[in-house]
């Protein structure tokens, strides 16, 4: 076996922690979607919500392709 075909055999063994985290990043994109909604938002506080959507996009996109490819296996 490669180190390629044992790396994602590794990963994939723990694809159910790879959805939790995906269903946790998907709930924490919801609620700053709802805070940046409901909330006074000024420049900062828009600049900052706006980081945490990119950074939570990265991480979802991440674990999507994770996840995708355990899938295909």
């Amino acid at each position: 076996m490669s180190a390629y075909e044992e790396f994602w055999t590794i990963v994939c063994d723990h694809a159910a922690i790879f959805y939790l985290m995906l269903v946790a990043v998907t709930v924490m994109g919801v609620l700053n979607l709802a805070a940046m909604v409901l909330g006074d938002q000024s420049e900062g506080a828009f600049v900052v919500s706006v980081m945490v959507f990119a950074i939570l996009g990265v991480t979802w996109v991440g674990l999507a392709v994770v996840l995708r490819h355990c899938n295909r296996l």
